[in-house]
């Protein structure tokens, strides 16, 4: 090919000079099939196979393999443990919610993501200390370093990709990406981002500090927390769920569904063929939320966080060949600098598992974290993000955490929802929000009837009991999965508006009574009625509206502008200007 580019650039020039534009057009577009001939499916260079790989997760390895730091997101705490000796050598209290950690190369600091503080602390490892904490923004997710100077975090709730400098927690670069990124990994100078909720997965060309490429998953995959990967082969593990929002009659086996897709990350391609229903080819579970292949048995561990298991495919045959019971919640896994154990951590319980990879046995359990928390709270949250006790689920498939992720909503509607479709709603401040389910709870403990109608689980109450009836102190543990949804915490809002415009926002939504309804603090009187929608519908808060699209019960409003201009009660395009129905938007946004 370099020859043959030198004597067709020679022939060239042999020409007369108005000739040689054309032969120069002719000229690229040669050299270009060629390279295109050359590289076949490789679009991108990819780094060597023996170029370190740094994933995100809620536990880091240090490069000499003695410790591991792991992210206690109920304790507000990340533990340094050598797991060598099967033991604990300090827990250091950072930010709230500790969400995902990384370790610097040279080993000498630990990366703490706290989710709700919005902070990233840096703990020096030496004395375990907190050396620093930086603010980040709202909703941060996840963090990789491949540098001792610099880290990338995912932020949620500003849809970008940051670099902060360690030293001064200056943030150096800002990457727009597409809805809610999570999950990353670094890869020389690639970085892969998951997408929580729309299952999207981008890949970011960090010289030219810009998203190249993002693919689809499919339409309803989401819960995507995490993505691994095979250097040696170029590929892409990316644990997942498809919501199946379209289905109107809604099982128990078809709601919520467990995968593994797969990605060839030299053409940057899903390769359906290699995707991993792992309901069918190991069992139901619930969850999938991080992998890890062996490099030499060819295996690849999948944790399930919602079904309290670890999956383990032979990629070989692509069928599974062992279930692993671990502890509540597992949330990371990563082999040792040998590859002759695996460490999976259980986030709910607290706990670090030493697991043999040849054998699926589990060989040390350290507990990690000496959890503060009530003890009816860590059960709440048992129960919150499990699906492997039958009265919360049938078969493993669902748990609440399915579609309220740590509160959040899933951005859904489902159509198949008893009563009718229904849009996925934000968890927070419960306490204060009541009725519920459209108004047919009168407290939380009535969630009961939810988790036998929808999780088709056998219910926390020993009978189904009338909607009427005071369900509060009937079980301790569905008392206790109450008290866990009233700890939930919203994050700050991080919309930044015009203050003129929300000013006159504001003056219309006095104008037009909308507080007739959307009263007091919380912006609901909690009374039924009929807006057009179909049938009468309970009035929902206005809070956390920057976060809870779709809109309208059964999210027929793509944004807010088209609630007030589709048909019905709220419609105001016949009277009022789309100016001023944007002033009314960025006042409801500006709201708490």
């Amino acid at each position: 090919m370099n020859n043959l580019r030198t004597k067709m650039i020679t022939a060239m020039w042999n020409h007369p000079p108005h000739r040689r534009g054309v032969l120069g057009v002719l000229l690229l577009l040669v050299l270009v099939a060629g390279w295109a001939l050359a590289q076949g499916d490789d679009l991108y260079r990819l780094p060597s196979a023996s170029t370190r790989v740094f994933q995100s997760s809620t536990l880091a390895l240090t490069a000499g393999g003695r410790t591991v730091v792991t992210a206690n997101f109920l304790s507000d705490t990340v533990s340094i443990v050598d797991p060598l000796q099967g033991a604990v050598t300090a827990e250091v209290s950072v930010g709230k919610q500790p969400f995902s950690v990384a370790i610097t190369p040279d080993d000498r600091r630990a990366l703490v993501v706290n989710r709700i503080d919005g902070t990233l602390s840096i703990v020096r490892l030496s004395d375990a200390q907190v050396q620093a904490t930086y603010p980040l923004g709202v909703l941060p997710f996840a963090v990789v370093t491949d540098s001792n100077d610099e880290a990338w975090v995912s932020l949620q709730g500003s849809d970008e990709i940051i670099q902060i400098d360690l030293d001064t927690g200056e943030i150096t670069q800002r990457i727009p990406v597409l809805d809610s990124p999570a999950g990353m990994a670094l890869w020389g100078d690639y970085l892969y981002v998951t997408h929580f909720w729309s299952g999207d997965v981008s890949m970011i060309f960090l010289p030219q500090q810009r998203v190249v490429s993002t693919l689809s998953t499919g339409l309803q995959t989401g819960l995507s927390p995490s993505i691994a990967l095979d250097p040696a082969n170029a590929l892409a593990y990316v644990p997942q769920s498809r919501l199946n929002v379209i289905s109107l009659d809604l099982t128990f086996d078809n709601t919520v569904t467990p995968l593994v897709n797969v990605i060839d990350l030299r053409s940057f391609r899903l390769l359906p063929q290699r995707r991993y229903a792992l309901d069918i080819l190991d069992r139901p579970v619930n969850m999938p939320f991080a992998a890890v292949r062996h490099p030499t048995l060819n295996l690849l561990y999948v944790a399930n966080a919602g079904s309290n298991s670890i999956s383990v495919l032979d990629l070989d045959s692509g069928y599974a060949v062992g279930h692993i019971p671990v502890d509540a919640n597992p949330r990371g896994i990563l082999l040792n600098r040998d590859n002759s154990f695996i460490y999976a951590h259980s986030a709910v319980d607290g706990t670090l598992l030493v697991i043999d990879p040849r054998r699926y046995n589990v060989v040390d359990e350290i507990v990690v974290s000496d959890l503060q928390v009530p003890v009816n709270i860590l059960i709440g949250a048992q129960l919150f993000y499990g699906a492997d006790d039958s009265r919360l689920s049938t078969n493993n498939y669902i748990s609440c955490a399915s579609c309220h992720f740590d509160g959040l909503p899933d951005g859904r509607t489902w159509f198949g929802y008893p009563g009718g479709a229904r849009n996925t709603p934000p968890l927070y401040d419960l306490a204060q929000t009541a009725p519920y389910s459209n108004a047919e709870w009168d407290q939380l403990t009535d969630l009961d009837a939810h988790i036998r109608a929808v999780q088709t689980g056998t219910g926390l109450l020993q009978s189904a009991v009338s909607p009427a009836e005071d369900t509060a102190n009937l079980s301790p543990d569905l008392d206790a999965l109450a008290a866990y949804l009233v700890t939930l915490t919203a994050p700050p809002n991080p919309t930044q508006l015009d203050a003129d415009q929300v000013a006159r926002g504001e003056a219309l939504f006095n104008a037009l009574e909308c507080a007739t309804c959307h009263s007091g603090d919380y912006y609901t009187d909690g009374l039924l009625y009929d807006v057009g929608t179909g049938g009468e519908v309970e009035t929902p808060t206005l809070r956390w509206l920057w976060l809870s699209a779709p809109y309208l019960h059964d999210g027929s409003a793509p944004t807010l502008r088209d609630v007030f201009i589709l048909e019905g009660t709220h419609r105001l395009i016949v009277d009022y200007s789309y100016e001023e129905i944007d002033a009314l938007v960025a006042y409801l946004l500006s709201l708490p």
